[in-house]
């Protein structure tokens, strides 16, 4: 047994002025009588007359003392260690990273998450009727997925709601999450059900609640893909390069296939040693680098064939970016604008004639009046003071008052925008235009949009509003990097377009022109992602694999991470306080038994009382 508050055990000496006035004798009024046989109880009551007396055997003294102390110990808060999994308020908070998914209980029948999902089932069935909890689900975010209540049965249906993710684990937005709402009840503690994977909640103070983490997992036997990248090579060449780490006590050798764009490129064997013959608290790795590589790029996959513990790592996604030069078309008769053009080395500028083959080009150029097949199609466009099209732009002014480019407004986020400041910019006129709702303003003045641009998730375009003659954009040395930024965007090689490939937990920008997309999971799930403005996020990345998107290109998740991948069960969490150390699921807690104590001490009070009224009735 513990006690929680020692320092209430100072009240003990209020025993000492109860013992001093039953040493007390009484004083009484002397009087005369003739005979002390009908005074013999008083005679001899008088012989307490002195002022002290000893001290005798007294029931009522007794029941007091054992009052006082029993109230005293309850004060003292004791705790007596039980075999229960938890007792009285408790957060459980549920660890759902990827590790979780580890399949290594009951001899490998069943994930790290099934079985701490079995443990908060018993943990919520073992309290008591009057107690109350809440389940927090831990992954790439906390999530209350049942508030603070004693409705078993709804906390029973969060655990089972659950589901495993690959994405990476952060523990201390749950816990500081799980400390609010323990402060919220006064009295509540918190258990964590993890297998210790991740980064240390060093953020979060563990002093001011009580808490206990309860470990899963059994053994670290897995290998995975823990870096993936791509990078340009000096002669303009792709260059992948990816790293495979060993986290268990044996040798492996893994077959390795790439494919991109669902193209095999190459497949090859890697043997990678155990980790024990790395440095201490490292991996065994291996470094694959892939130089063979379609020069057009695309989504690269990075797929493991090995039997381990954790699936979700065993297969990688990377954008490779295309390394051609931008074929561009061109119907223009600017000079400065075919000599933008032509100095830049990665794009390749043609003019186009009547019969040119439109598809053949990455973007189409127009200035002035263009023909109607030119804005026709699914090809990406860079429109110069184009004329009305229906279902992109029309003009709703002739043309504006004179001196626009004054009082700027720049969308500084866009990738066209890079680099770009249009300082002292003047244009003589430009047209107020209306455009389609996917297509932005990314460059402003006080009359309304000069350039736009947008994406409507089968072409995107960039519509420069004024007739470069008409102004002295030209004449900048920013007009050459506002052309190469929008063939570059236009053509899908800017940095946005990396978010084909992104990393389990985050989220990914969506563009259309419809009014919703349905995006299917590798599962097969059809998730309906409603657009506003042309623009969604997407946030329902928590699973490794390929992501479809309705009349759009796909894209991939990746888990990549180190931390997740080293499935070794741990047997502590730092946090910012101090250690929590694992315990069985099994473990042993405290609970605080004042309650009872309490309850004794009123009874023994109610048990003097009624002794007294006995005595004086008698």
């Amino acid at each position: 047994m513990r006690l929680l508050s020692s320092s209430a055990l100072w009240w003990l000496f209020l025993a000492a002025p109860i013992i001093f006035f039953y040493l007390l004798k009484l004083r009484r009024t002397r009087r005369v009588v003739s005979t002390t046989l009908l005074w013999r109880r008083a005679f001899e009551e008088m012989e307490a007359n002195a002022p002290f007396r000893k001290l005798r055997r007294n029931l009522l003294l007794l029941l007091q003392l054992l009052a006082l102390a029993l109230l005293v110990m309850a004060l003292a808060r004791p705790a007596v260690r039980t075999n229960a999994l938890v007792t009285g308020n408790t957060i459980i908070v549920i660890d759902s990273s990827a590790s979780m998914s580890a399949v290594d209980e009951d001899g490998g029948r069943s994930s790290r998450l099934d079985k701490a999902k079995a443990i908060a089932r018993r943990m919520v069935d073992g309290l008591d009727s009057n107690a109350r909890a809440a389940i927090i689900e831990a992954s790439s975010r906390a999530v209350v997925r049942s508030p603070l209540s004693s409705d078993g049965a709804a906390h029973s249906r969060a655990i089972a709601d659950i589901n495993e993710t690959d994405a990476e684990g952060d523990l201390a937005d749950a816990l500081l999450l799980a400390e609010q709402v323990a402060r919220s009840e006064g009295e509540a503690s918190i258990a964590v059900i993890s297998d210790g994977s991740g980064p240390d909640p060093s953020s979060w103070d563990s002093r001011g609640t009580t808490a206990q983490f309860v470990r899963v997992g059994q053994r670290a036997d897995n290998a995975g893909i823990v870096a993936l990248n791509s990078r340009r090579l000096p002669d303009g060449r792709q260059e992948l390069f990816a790293a495979i780490a060993n986290f268990s006590d044996r040798g492996r050798t893994i077959g390795a296939e790439l494919r991109i764009d669902g193209k095999l490129v190459d497949a090859r064997a890697v043997t990678v040693a155990p980790v024990s013959s790395a440095a201490p608290g490292e991996s065994s790795r291996a470094i694959l680098t892939f130089d063979s590589l379609p020069s057009q790029g695309g989504l690269a996959e990075l797929k493991l064939d090995v039997e381990d513990d954790l699936a979700s790592d065993n297969a990688a996604y990377a954008y490779v970016p295309d390394a051609r030069r931008i074929r561009v078309g061109v119907s223009a008769n600017s000079p400065f604008l075919l000599q933008a053009l032509a100095v830049n080395p990665s794009i390749d500028g043609r003019r186009l004639a009547p019969d040119s083959d439109l598809s053949s080009f990455d973007v189409i150029v127009t200035e002035g009046s263009a023909a109607p097949t030119l804005f026709e199609g699914r090809g990406s466009l860079l429109a110069i003071d184009p004329p009305d099209e229906a279902g992109l732009w029309r003009t709703i002014a002739k043309q504006s008052a004179a001196g626009r480019g004054q009082l700027l407004t720049i969308e500084r986020a866009h990738p066209v925008n890079a680099y770009l400041s249009y300082g002292d910019l003047h244009i003589e006129s430009a047209a107020s235009r209306d455009t389609a709702a996917w297509l932005k303003p990314i460059l402003s003045d006080q009359d309304g949009g000069l350039i736009w641009a947008g994406d409507d998730g089968h072409r995107r375009a960039v519509m420069i509003g004024f007739d470069l003659a008409k102004s002295d954009i030209t004449l900048k040395v920013e007009f050459p990097i506002l052309i190469a930024s929008a063939a570059a965007w236009l053509a899908s090689r800017d940095a946005a377009s990396e978010d084909r490939a992104v990393r389990a937990g985050h989220t990914v920008n969506l563009r259309s022109s419809e009014s919703k997309l349905a995006v299917t999971s590798p599962a097969g799930e059809k998730i309906e992602t409603p657009l506003t403005g042309g623009e969604a996020v997407f946030t329902e990345t928590n699973r490794v694999g390929l992501y479809r998107v309705a009349n759009s290109q796909p894209f991939a998740v990746s888990l990549l991470s180190e931390s997740e991948s080293d499935t070794s069960p741990r047997d502590a969490i730092a946090t910012r306080s101090g250690v929590l150390k694992a315990q069985g699921e099994t473990f042993k807690s405290e609970w605080e038994i004042w309650r009872w104590i309490a309850a004794a001490a009123l009874a023994v009070l109610a048990f003097e009382w009624w002794s007294y009224q006995k005595r004086l009735t008698a």
